[in-house]
Formats: structure tokens, sequence, C-alpha cells
């Protein structure tokens, strides 16, 4: 077979820069919570390399999986799940089904980006082996391939492919599967620093509370989340919000009490990601991010990067 061997892929963590869930509607089967979101990409990245394996006497090489925290993750945990449950392992499950044979390969994958954190980091992984895996075969995917596989993975797959195509700053509507790509130049850039605590917030139940929480009429309209992605600049980071933030913090706890330790170390708002744990503040400066990075350490002993977002 042409083609690379091997295929190394840098699988970014994404941050929910203004985040609005509405309840799921009353004939939707699946249930599922319709989002309107500015989605970016920053630079902190789980590293995913895929090898193609070659068959031996015929008969397929079975495929192998290496999954664990990189030796210099800033936050890491236990890979305490099963391989059948990553979602890098879902993903190459189902490429073997959309190719109606065996696609062996060796997996490697060093984790930076916390699980349980609302960073992406599955989803991302996910995306990489879609890409990976389409290169090292040549099953010749197109966007409706693509996207037919993140439906049956989860909806933050759909940017996660997006932005390993190059678009890192969105609009991403509908149950995740509407992506609108917003432009921004390199002066447009953010600077974050990201606060990784110990603890996750689990999605399933963060959405369960959001359906005991929710105000129907609170879903941002998505003109006004388009808006704010083409001209926000750091002056105006209190214009960002996360209508989940109430629902994580009634799962977990611990978040509220970090919420409010951080509030008292900046004069800048402190954002959550996601479905949580992990939490932002949008910075003026990678110098002003730096010295709120070592604040936080020192002050308070939680882990936190400086981050930027990708072009």
């Amino acid at each position: 077979m042409n083609g690379p061997v091997s295929v190394t892929i840098d699988c970014p963590a994404k941050v929910n820069l203004a985040l609005a869930v509405g309840p799921p509607a009353d004939d939707d089967p699946k249930g599922l919570h319709p989002i309107a979101s500015w989605m970016v990409t920053v630079d902190f990245y789980d590293r995913l390399t895929v090898t193609r394996r070659a068959a031996e006497d015929s008969s397929p090489t079975p495929s192998t999986f290496s999954i664990a925290y990189a030796d210099d993750a800033p936050s890491p945990r236990e890979v305490d799940w099963p391989v059948e449950d990553d979602l890098a392992y879902r993903a190459h499950r189902l490429l073997e089904e959309h190719a109606g044979k065996p696609l062996p390969v060796e997996v490697t994958l060093e984790k930076c980006i916390p699980t349980g954190a609302g960073l992406g980091g599955g989803s991302s992984d996910a995306a990489g082996m879609i890409v990976a895996v389409d290169r090292l075969f040549g099953l010749g995917l197109n966007d409706e391939d693509r996207y037919r596989l993140a439906d049956e993975l989860g909806s933050d797959v759909h940017f996660a492919l997006s932005a390993l195509r190059g678009d890192t700053s969105a609009v991403v509507s509908g149950a995740g599967n509407v992506i609108e790509p917003v432009e921004r130049d390199e002066t447009g850039a953010i600077d974050l620093v990201l606060v990784l605590p110990d603890f996750g917030c689990p999605t399933g139940p963060v959405y369960a509370a959001f359906d005991r929480l929710v105000d129907r009429k609170a879903m941002r309209k998505l003109e006004e989340i388009h808006r704010q992605a083409q001209t926000f600049v750091p002056s105006s980071e209190d214009t960002l919000f996360n209508n989940l933030t109430p629902a994580a913090v009634e799962v977990q706890p611990r978040l509220k009490d970090l919420l409010d330790r951080l509030i008292g170390l900046t004069d800048r708002r402190v954002h959550v990601t996601g479905s949580g744990a992990a939490c932002f503040v949008v910075m003026e400066s990678a110098d002003k991010a730096g010295a709120l990075v070592k604040k936080i350490g020192t002050s308070i002993g939680v882990t936190a990067i400086a981050v930027n977002t990708l072009a």
C-alpha cells in the first residue's frame, strides 16, 4: 500500500468562549440539547500517533492501543476507563465498519488534556483518529463521511474535525453539527489562562441538572454570538457567558469553591468552559497571563497554564 506508514497529529483542546444551551425539543426522540457556542482551539494538545500494521500470513494483524498521560502533562490523571470506551478507539472501530474491513494499526495516545474538564480532549482525539486512518489507508473520506462518523461519536467531534482542517474558531449550533467558521486575523488571537482542577464534572449529570434549572427562554440568539465572535476584544471579556455553569456548580460543589477563590485573585471574570470543570480567564497579554498562572499556583495550589487561541 502506498502512502504514509505512520501519522502523528496534535489534537488541540477547545474552549467555549460563549455557550448557550437550550432544552431538548419535545418531539426529539434523542433528547439532544441545542447549543449556540463560540468555540476556539488553543495551543494545548494531546498527541496521537497511528502506525499502519502489516498483515501476517494474509490474516489481519490485531490493532494495539496505548493510552497514557504524557510525562509533561500539567494535570496528569489515571487512565481509569476501558480502552473500548475511549473515543479514539471507538472512532477506529467505526472506520473499520465504514470500510468493511480490518484497518490494523498501532496507536499511541499521549494525553495532556484532562478528562471531565469541558476541553473536548476525547473528541479531539477521535477527530485525529479519523484523519490519521483516512490518510494511512487511503479511505477517501469526504465531509459527509466524516460528519456521519462524528454523529456516532459525539457533538464536539464535528468542531474538532473542522479545527483539524484549519477552522480553529467557529460558531457552532444545532446539536454541535452546524459549524460556521469565524475569521480572526493574528491580531485577533486571545491570551487565556486555563485552570485545571484535579476534579471533573460528569457531562450527563450536568445536563440533567440543567434540565431542572433551565429557563426555557434563556437561549441566546445565534446572531448575538456571531457578532460577539467577530468583534470580541479582551477588554470586553465580561460579555462572555456559559449558561451551563449553574448546573455544573450544583453537580460539582468543589467548582463553586474554586470559582470563588479564583475571583479573589484577579480583577477579571472567571469563566467555565463546556460542562466544566476547567475554567479560563481572558488576559490582555501573554505576560499578564504568565503572572496570573504563577499567582494561582502559589496562592491556591491549583494547576493553571497560559495558552493562546490558534490562528
